[in-house]
Parts: structure tokens; C-alpha cells; sequence
């Protein structure tokens, strides 16, 4: 009678373990990444998988940590004809790398081989670009441009992070990338596609946090 009590016990005992276990699992993958976002990485293919970036949703939006470069998204935001997209994102220490991070737009096909979007990001020494991609080709608007407007990473103490506030707003006929009032970057809207799903674009080995981001028409029509 006892031995059959004990075994009762212990089935009772692994099967609370369990529960507890499914239970700390569920949490875990539910903090790792935002509803609703995806990954796509660099590479033969443009896999979907997000496999080597670990985004993770904080109290005030998210952390990633890429491995390949990739872009992240939630397809519900779309963008056309005149639109603000605003992306708040804090650079931890890069050590000599300039790699590049900011926004993309336009988005269609993600994850496919016929992806397409643009982008336009900024990096640790100042500078900017804007580009487009259209399959597994890239094509440069404008290459790495330094502008004062653009923070250059100085970080010295451990665990520091500089804030990139950026603007990428799109009118009738312009395209342009904003930091405070400045504008880094200019291009018409003919040369860069503009109307599709918005996101982020981080590249390679990069520790960011992103604080937000947001999507709004744009007020005017210039």
C-alpha cells in the first residue's frame, strides 16, 4: 500500500513538474519576442527564420542582438503616400565595427527572394545611407554621408549606449532621413521605393535597444 501511495505521489510530482516546466516555457517564448514581429536575415535566400538575432521585449520596447544582418516587422504596419516613421534606437558598444542600423520602407515580398525595400540607416562614426533592395541585389541612393546631425558613438563606461532618434518621413516627391531638425539625407521618391511594410534594419553583430517605433500620415503634402 505504501509502495503504491509513493508511486502516486511521484506521478503527482512530475506531472505538477511539468505543468510548471509547459508554464516557464510558454513565458519565455512569449518574452522573446513582440507579438506580431517578424525576422528576416541576410543571406542565400533571404531566410525567414530569424535564426542568430534574439529580439526580446522589455518594459519599454526591445532588445536585439543580431548575428546576421536582418530586418524586423510587424506587417500590419504599412505605409503609403505621405507618412512620418519614427524609430528611437540606443547603440551599445559596437567595439571598431561601423555597422549600420536605422529603418526600412516599402516592403514587399519579405522573406522571399523577390524581397524588396528600402532603407536608410545610420552608423557609429556619424554617418548615413540610403539604399534599396531588390531581390538579392542592392542598390545605393546615397552612400555613407557624414553629417554632424548624426551621434558618433563615445561610449567609454561599461553598459553606456548612445540614442539615435530617427525620422524617415516620405513626401509626394521626396524621400528623407531626419535626426532633430536636421535633415542627413534627401532623395526623390521616384528613385526609392516608398510604399509598403516599415521596419527596422539592423546589420551584423550589433546590440541595440529599441525604445520605439512609430508610423503616422504625414501632416501637408510637401
Amino acid at each position: 500500500m505504501a509502495f503504491h501511495t509513493c508511486i502516486t505521489r511521484t506521478r503527482r510530482r512530475l506531472a505538477a513538474l511539468t505543468v510548471t516546466l509547459l508554464a516557464t516555457s510558454t513565458s519565455l517564448l512569449a518574452q522573446a519576442r513582440p507579438a506580431g514581429w517578424a525576422i528576416v536575415t541576410d543571406g542565400a535566400g533571404l531566410h525567414a527564420g530569424g535564426g542568430g538575432v534574439r529580439m526580446v521585449a522589455t518594459t519599454r520596447g526591445f532588445q536585439v542582438e543580431t548575428g546576421p544582418a536582418a530586418i524586423l516587422f510587424d506587417s500590419t504596419m504599412t505605409a503609403s503616400g505621405t507618412f512620418r516613421l519614427q524609430a528611437t534606437i540606443h547603440l551599445f558598444d559596437p567595439g571598431a565595427r561601423a555597422e549600420g542600423f536605422g529603418v526600412f520602407f516599402g516592403g514587399r515580398g519579405l522573406g522571399t527572394a523577390q524581397a524588396r525595400y528600402s532603407y536608410a540607416l545610420v552608423r557609429r562614426d556619424g554617418r548615413a545611407l540610403l539604399k534599396v533592395r531588390e531581390g538579392s541585389a542592392t542598390r545605393t541612393v546615397r552612400d555613407w554621408t557624414a553629417s554632424s546631425a548624426v551621434p558618433v558613438w563615445s561610449g567609454t563606461v561599461p553598459g553606456a549606449s548612445v540614442k539615435y532618434p530617427l525620422v524617415l518621413e516620405a513626401t509626394a516627391d521626396r524621400v528623407r532621413l531626419i535626426i532633430g531638425t536636421t535633415i542627413v539625407l534627401d532623395a526623390p521618391r521616384s528613385e526609392v521605393p516608398s510604399d509598403g511594410i516599415v521596419g527596422l534594419r539592423i546589420n551584423h553583430a550589433l546590440n541595440v535597444h529599441v525604445e520605439s517605433v512609430t508610423l503616422a500620415p504625414r501632416a501637408g503634402r510637401r
